[in-house]
Parts: structure tokens; sequence; C-alpha cells
């Protein structure tokens, strides 16, 4: 401690000047006379002092930390206690000078002093340096005088230095990555051995310079590259620098690193002087990135390959699907009878079924690509109803079981949405119950939540009465069913299951299931729908007649009676149930005899002791029964399963399937009953034909029978049609069309040029700017439709058409009635 030595000494002279000023004073005065200047001396310093005398006593300090216990090589413990900053003086000890001398030279010689407190935790570490201070006459040691410098500190911080330094080499053992030092000005770098080694190199194996991080280490390609970002975040004063290259290893191979920039010492003019970096060896995770994306790739590939395919297979499938049931609405409007009437219905209705079976493997397949998409159609919630129960007419599942179908009064009839989707859900749902539930019947029921002018949540139930689910598996379904995971599944029932969750949640609801042991189960899910007005140039205007008839509901099951009474309550004020044949009979009679028949019996076909027909032929064969009554004969089974070959069948006036819907019934009294039909057909026409009749359509269509029952649909309400095979005819029609067009119905997939192609070149036309166009597509693939609306089109509709939703799209875009842009 040299410069500590030369303080010493300089104050030491200090002292010396100030004895010899004093000399011949008495040494055994009170006060010690050198001790005044001391204190001085000690009031200006930053160090530790102390005054030792010549008992090795603490005459003075001014440093409070030294009043501990002090431990030294040579000399027995001295004790230094400071209360209050006065110090307490232990007994003398006899030492001579020249102990005090040999004291001094110890203590000069940087001797360390290890201060221990009372409990034995170290607390300090100091090292001394010391002068003695002698008489001038007498040269006598009167004293020493030390300068303390606590060393722990510094020590500590070298351990911890060193401990740092450990710590850091480990951890870029552990991490293998490599650290370089670029000193700029001297293009010297220094790199690490985790570097050299991460190169497969020897450590130093080359010369730490620019050159060699240059010519040999970086990547040809990349090597300028580098350079400039170096240079260029030197140039900006950009202190941190983070990016991806290439090098080269010993051996030809590329490593790829991720480097970490920090600039650090800039000079006068603020550039960085020096560049410590890390590089990190991130070829593994690149050459996984690459194979990542390749496989992604060619996934991507395959899975376009399959959307075309499904596209493809969508609009062959659906073309004749669409003639099918097209030509069956045509065909019901014609002058038939009630047998073929019949038989449109059952091809209607194995249509239906066919053709949910082909949105469904549709829909399994577009999981797959995740390109499942919910559409937005109008639909009549109780025609969805009604084809759901016709799809199980024929079902073996249904032979012997019972399905209710229950719309809640607040239930609004006319929505918009996706009917395929939900009749999908709810069939599933029926499946499930009929097949292991072992109950014999199943209620399906639609209640609305909550409506507003812009949504409607709708929920819908599928419920039985059978053995129920255990508590430890409902659990698991429910939790299933949250999670979402077809994986999971291990049969085609939870598969099924999951699929409808997955449909639920597509339409922003939620399908949950409850269930008791013994009592049943009841699975749910909600449904967010629009209020359509489809169904406003539908509502009959029923006629008075109509509510003064008499009518008795007939049926065994109570839960199907109340449906039924409800259902018929709402056009007609007068209404009976009877529970069974037999009580029906005799409410009858009774009704004969009070001189206010029935008009019409709605009898049961499945009821216990005695069917509906058996109580039809009853009723009419009585002689009892003077004012004999209209049958008609509800059932859930087909009008082929059961009127074929029974000679009863002819005491039977009208059909219906189930479910009954308030409209089906009155459709049913107004063909038995002309007059009540009367002023319902009158409005009925004059609504249609006011919307519709005189538009002028551009049909625009490559498949012969697809334009067949579009001009058939569109002619039945007075529409005129004009038919192109394609979308460049479509144009060269328009051109040459002074009178125009109200609007044009353009299908997708067309030779010589798509529909898509076609209304963009239409659009670019000023003049058919405004021109309504409806796509008409039989592919329902996600992003059609909105490829459909970005090329310009106004609306949308799949295949196979539905005479209503063609309707009601066309009122809607033409609600009025705009003059056509002559061409």
């Amino acid at each position: 401690m040299p410069g500590k030595e030369k303080a010493l000494e300089a104050r030491i002279e200090q002292l010396e000047q100030a004895l010899a000023a004093q000399s011949g004073g008495s040494q055994s005065s009170e006060q010690d006379p050198l001790l005044p200047h001391f204190e001085l001396l000690l009031g200006d310093s930053n160090e530790g002092n102390i005054l030792l005398s010549l008992q090795l006593l603490a005459t003075q300090i001014n440093c409070p930390e030294l009043a501990v216990w002090l431990v030294s090589d040579l000399l027995q413990p001295w004790q230094l206690i400071a209360q209050s900053a006065a110090l307490e003086q232990p007994q003398p000890s006899a030492h001579d000078c020249a102990t005090l001398k040999r004291f001094a030279a110890v203590l000069n010689n940087n001797q360390q002093l290890v201060p221990v407190s009372s409990n034995g935790k170290l607390v300090a570490v100091w090292q001394i340096a010391a002068k003695q201070i002698s008489t001038p006459e007498l040269s006598l040691v009167r004293k020493v005088g030390a300068l303390i410098h606590d060393a722990y500190c510094r020590n500590q911080l070298l351990n911890d230095l060193q401990e740092r330094d450990k710590r850091y080499h480990y951890a870029m053992e552990a991490s293998r990555d490599g650290l370089w030092d670029w000193q700029i000005g001297e293009n010297r770098i220094h790199f690490s051995r985790g570097y050299w080694r991460m190169l497969g190199y020897d450590y130093q194996q080359r010369p730490g310079s620019l050159n060699t991080f240059v010519h040999y280490l970086l990547h040809p390609d990349d090597a300028d590259t580098v350079i400039e970002k170096l240079q260029g975040a030197r140039q900006n004063r950009q202190s941190h620098l983070s990016f991806e290259h290439r090098l080269l290893s010993r051996h030809g191979t590329v490593v790829w690193v991720n480097c970490r920039c920090i600039f650090v010492e800039p000079d006068e003019q603020g550039l960085f002087t020096r560049c410590v970096a890390t590089s990190s060896d991130i070829t593994q995770s690149i050459l996984d990135k690459n194979e990542l994306l390749e496989a992604r790739t060619l996934a991507e590939e395959s899975s376009h390959a399959k959307s075309k395919f499904m596209a493809s297979m969508s609009h062959e499938i659906r073309t004749p699907m669409n003639a099918i049931i097209g030509l069956s609405h045509l065909l019901e409007d014609t002058s038939i009878n009630d047998l073929q009437k019949s038989y449109i219905s059952s091809i209607q209705s194995a249509a239906g079924t066919l053709l949910q079976t082909i949105n469904q493997v549709f829909d399994y397949a577009k999981l797959e690509t995740g390109k499942i998409i919910i559409e937005k159609n109008h639909f009549d919630l109780e025609q969805m109803l009604e084809r759901l129960a016709r799809m199980f007419e024929s079902s073996a599942l249904h032979e012997k079981s019972n399905i209710i179908f229950d719309i809640k009064d607040n239930t609004p009839r006319f929505v918009r949405g996706d009917a395929t989707r939900i009749s999908h859900i709810i069939s599933q749902l029926i499946k499930n119950s009929l097949q292991y539930s072992g109950s014999n019947e199943v209620i399906v029921s639609a209640e609305a939540l909550a409506k507003t002018p812009e949504a409607v949540s709708v929920k819908f139930s599928v419920t039985d009465h059978g053995e129920g689910i255990a508590p430890q598996a409902l659990r698991q379904l429910q939790e299933s069913l949250k999670a979402s995971n077809l994986d999971r599944q291990e049969n085609n029932n939870d598969f099924g299951l999951h699929i409808c969750n997955l449909l639920v949640n597509l339409m922003q609801g939620q399908l949950t299931v409850e269930s008791k042991p013994e009592q049943g189960t009841t699975f749910s899910f909600t449904a967010e729908l629009e209020p359509s007005k489809i169904g406003d140039n539908r509502i009959q205007q029923r006629s008075s007649n109509c509510r003064s008839l008499k009518i008795l509901v007939v049926d065994d099951n109570q839960l199907a009676l109340d449906i039924l009474l409800k259902t018929a309550s709402k056009i007609i004020d007068n209404v009976d149930t009877a529970k069974d044949a037999h009580s029906a009979l005799g409410k009858i009679q009774q009704a004969e005899a009070d001189a206010a028949p029935y008009d019409i019996v709605l009898l049961d076909y499945k009821m216990p002791l005695k069917n509906g027909l058996e109580a039809a032929r009853d009723i009419k064969c009585s002689e009892t029964i003077h004012n004999k009554p209209l049958i008609f004969l509800v059932s859930s089974f087909q009008r082929d399963e059961i009127f074929t070959d029974h000679q009863d069948s002819d005491y039977v006036d009208s059909f219906l399937s189930k479910p009954v819907s308030d409209s089906r019934l009155f459709d049913a009294i107004c063909r038995a009953l002309p007059e009540c039909a009367i002023e319902q057909s009158a409005k009925h026409s004059e609504t249609r034909a006011a919307a519709l009749k005189g538009l002028r359509i551009l049909l625009v269509e490559d498949n012969v029978i697809n334009q067949q029952v579009a001009r058939g649909i569109l002619r039945k309400v007075g529409i005129s049609v004009i038919s192109a095979d394609n979308g460049q005819q479509a144009l060269e029609i328009l051109e040459n069309s002074p009178e125009g067009f109200d609007a044009v119905l353009m299908d997708i997939e067309m030779p010589i040029l798509d529909g898509i192609s076609a209304t963009k070149i239409i659009r670019k036309d000023k003049q058919l700017h405004n021109l309504p166009i409806i796509a008409v597509t039989a592919q329902a693939i996600q992003g059609d439709r909105e490829a459909c609306l970005a090329a310009g089109m106004n609306e949308y509709i799949s295949k196979p058409l539905k005479p209503d939703d063609l309707y009601q799209t066309l009122c809607d875009l033409l609600a009025t009635k705009p003059e056509r842009a002559p061409q």
C-alpha cells in the first residue's frame, strides 16, 4: 500500500513537528500532548486511523467500526470497545519500546487483521500500514500511528468476480454458445473456446482478426450482408442488434447461428468502438423449421387438392339431386291424385335423406381441412322438422318408437340460418336416443330463449325417458364435449356427438347433456339465428269459417295430445280431446245427441286396443252418428305403410304426417272444405303475384335439367326467364338485350367462362353496376361465398334450389322494384 504509507508519513511528520514544538513537556500529564494534533488528522481522514500507546492500548480512534475484537497472528488479542464514541481503556500491560517497534514493523508489513464478532461472524478484513512516532530528543517510540484500510469489500468483490467468471464459463460451456469480442478500431476479434468448438476448430487455431471472421468463418453468400448489418448498426448508433446468418465449419458444412450483438464504448463522435456478441447454433432448429415448412406445404397442397376434389364431387352429386328435388316440387303443382302425391312425398323424403347423408359425408371431409362453413339461408322451422320426421318414417329405428315434435309458442317459424346443419345435429341426437336409451319415445322441442329484431336464440332439445347415463360416464361425456377433442372418441356414437358439438360451436351455440339414471337423458343445444321475412308472402289469411269449426283430437300419448291440441287451437276455437278410440266414439255420439256434431276428428294411428284405422271404420259405420265427421289420420309412419292393402283406408278423408303444424293442418282442412280456402287462396296469390310477377330474370346455367327446374320454379310465380349456357353467352345476351333484366341467377361452375369471372366483367360496365346477381352453387365450400361476394354478386344460394328460398331472396333484393337499365 505505497500510497497509504506516504499519506501516513506526511501525517506523522506533522506530529513530529508538533512534538518538536513541545519538547520538554511532561510525559506524565493527564492528557498526552500528541493527542490534539492527532485528533485533527483523524477528523480529516477518510481512512480508519488509530493511535496506540506503549502498552498497545488505543488512545484515539476515528472509526467506530474498529471497536470490535481484533485477532493478530503474532500478539495476543487486544480489545477495542467504543461506547458512545468514547473508549474504555483496559488495564495497561507492561510492554517496552522494543515491543512497540516490533509491532509497528509487523503492522507496516501489510499485516491483515481479521475481526470477528462475538457470535463468530466475519465482519471485515483490515490491512494496516503503520509508522512509529518518537520524540526528537529521546528518540524513543512514544506512539504508533496506523492507517487501517477495510479490505473486506475488496476481497469480497474479487471473490465475487472470480465466482462470476466461473459461473459465466460454466454457463457458456453448458449453452455451447460462441462468444466473440470485436475491437473495432484495431480490427481485432477475440473468439471464445466455445466459438471455435462450435465450428470444429481447436482453440485459437486461426488468428483472431476481422479477416479470419470474414474470409474463413462467414458463409460467402452471407459475408457482405453480415458486415453491412454490423457497420450499419454502428453508424446508426444502434446499441443492440440481432440477426441470423450462416457460418462455415472447419469441414465445410453450414452452421446456422443466431447472432446477438451489443455495441459499447462510444468515442467522442458517439461511434461505438467495441462490439461483444454471442452466436448460438440454431442449425437443427433451421433444419426442423424447413422440414416443417415442407411438410406444411405438402399438407396444404394435399388439402387444396382434397378441397378441389370435394368441390367437384359436391357439384357432380348436387346437380342430379337438384333435378330430383326440383322436379318433384314442380310435379306437386300438377293435377295428380292423392296416391301420386304420396309417391312424390316419398321421393322428396328419400331425396332429403340422401341429401343430408351427402352433406354429412362432406362435413366429415371438411373437418380435416378446417373448411366447414355455416350457411345463412331462409328456412321454415316447421318444414325443417317435418322433413326430419319424414327421414325417420322409413327408418328401422322408428318402427317401434314414437318421435314427438314440440315447437313452443314463442318460437318464430321463419328464420335465417343453416337448416341443413341444424337438421343434421337433431338427427344425430335422435339416433343416439333411439339406439342407446332403451326408450320407445323421443321428444324433440324448439324454444326461443331470446329475441331481438336482428337475432333470435333458439334452444333445441332431444329428450328420452330411458335408462339414463351413469354419473361417472356423464361427467366424462360433459368434459369431452367441453374439450371438443375428436381424437379422444372411441366409437362412432361419440364421434357423431362431437361432430354435432363442432357444428353447434360454429353456430355460436353450446351442446349440453343432462341425465339421471332410470329417468332419461336430454341433449340440448342453442343456435344463434336471424329472423326472416320468408313467410311474409305465405302468411295465410285464415277464413272465419275455419275458426268456427268443431274438432276432436284423439291420441293415447298425453304429450302428443297436448301438442296436437295446442296446434289445432291456433286455427280453430272449439277443440276437444280424447285418450283412446272408445272414449272418442262416445264423445262423437254425445255431440250428435246434443246437436253439436264434430266437423273433423284427428285420429292417431298408433293407439292401444284399437288403432286409428279401426276407429275410423267404427265412426263411419256407426248407425247412431248421422253427421259423419271428416277423419284425418295422424301418424309418424308413411302413408303407404298404413294404407297399402288395408281395407279400412277408405274411411280416412285425409292423412297428416307428424309433426302436424298449424299450416299443414289448415292446408288439409282447406282441401277437405274448399269454402275455408277461398279467402286464403286469393290473398296468397295476390301477394305472391304482386311481389314477383312480371320480373325478367337471366338464368345462367350449363346443365339442361337444372335450367328446366329453375325455369319451372320461376315461371310458376309469373317470372319471365331467359337462359344462357355459360358466362360468355350471358355477357352477349346482356349486351344485346335493350329491355334489360331485373336480376341474374348465376351458376358458379360453368365451361368457357365461370360465374365469378363473368360477374367481374359485368361489374366493369357502369350500366350494369347495380344489376342484382345471385350466385347459385352446388359447392358450399369455405371461401366460396366470400369469393362470390368479392366478385360483385349480391346474394348466394345453394343447390338444390328450394322455391321458397329463391322467392324470398328475389323479394329481398327487389323489395323496391328498380327500373331496368337499358342495355
